[in-house]
């Protein structure tokens, strides 16, 4: 089995171009295979797929839920964004002395591509870095292959308490919060670039974990993100021709580099704003590191 181990601006409260919302109330009760929802082994298995329940619902009367035993293995499929900014949301209820996991995955097909993890969330859970903590979120380093513990935080029991995980997937940052405060903000661990879905599996026999108000939106779903905070804009992420970069302070340099680290071009605008011409260049995903006044800027754009 598996090992166990989000530039878009918005100045109002409301879902920006929405994918999806979930609140499970037009599923039937018992498992369910569709829509969005699938499971690790792709094909409809009542035994793997997420189970609809009215014991608790934070919203209506109905819940997704992963029990305990080892069997169930949900997979909510996200798309597999390479690009943009993407707000993921879900409410989650842990009974006392139950516990609860999930991970994000790179690919939404796990069937085929057997599975690649991006950050690992423990509910109920005390990991040895974060030993005041009863709910942790670890990844693992691809170059390294050991565990790194990212934030611990302390989850409430018998209550529904939000989640929310902003991808910024040009920067390859992620922005995690339980119920508005802010517990990481870093690195995604997402190491081939792409955002694929959200694994709710049961990993282990006192699992009892309850979801409710899924949300899945291309930018931010609520509060104000300051514009003005934002000196290096880099623009569009998806280009065939050319990007444009703008910042605050004079532009000094910008370079492009392959997935390899090898530099494939670089040019010295003298100004704010500028325009970089990417038409030479094989299609593939690019790093770009702009330099502007004392500050630098790494992002990625994919080229078609």
């Amino acid at each position: 089995m598996k090992k166990i181990y989000f530039l878009i601006f918005t100045l109002s409260t409301f879902i920006v171009n929405a994918q999806f919302t979930d609140d499970f109330e037009s599923y039937p009760e018992g498992p369910y295979f569709g829509d969005h929802w699938s499971n690790w082994s792709g094909a409809n298995n009542s035994g793997e797929n997420i189970e609809i329940s009215s014991t608790y619902a934070q919203s209506g009367t109905k819940s997704g839920f992963i029990g305990g035993g080892g069997t169930q293995d949900a997979i909510l499929k996200l798309g597999n964004k390479f690009s943009g900014t993407w707000t993921f949301q879900h409410s989650l209820y842990v009974p006392t002395g139950s516990s609860g996991y999930y991970n994000f995955q790179e690919d939404e097909d796990t069937a085929a591509s057997g599975g690649i993890w991006g950050a690992e969330i423990y509910l109920g859970y005390v990991a040895t870095a974060f030993p005041d903590n009863n709910a942790f979120l670890v990844a693992t380093d691809e170059l390294t292959s050991e565990a790194v513990y990212m934030a611990g935080f302390d989850m409430p029991y018998d209550t529904w308490f939000t989640m929310t995980w902003i991808y910024d997937m040009d920067e390859g940052t992620m922005t995690v919060s339980v119920d508005g405060t802010e517990i990481y903000n870093g690195p995604s661990y997402l190491d081939s670039f792409q955002l694929g879905g959200v694994d709710y599996y049961s990993a282990d026999p006192t699992n009892q974990l309850y979801i409710d108000d899924v949300k899945f939106v291309e930018g931010l779903i609520m509060g104000v993100s300051d514009i003005d905070s934002v000196s290096i804009s880099v623009y569009p992420s998806v280009v065939s021709d050319s990007f444009n970069v703008s910042a605050k302070s004079n532009i000094i340099n910008i370079a492009v580099f392959n997935m390899n680290g090898q530099q494939m071009l670089k040019v010295n605008p003298n100004g704010t704003t500028t325009q970089v011409d990417v038409s030479t260049l094989p299609a593939g995903v690019y790093v770009v590191k702009i330099m502007a006044g004392k500050e630098v800027k790494t992002s990625k754009i994919i080229v078609k």
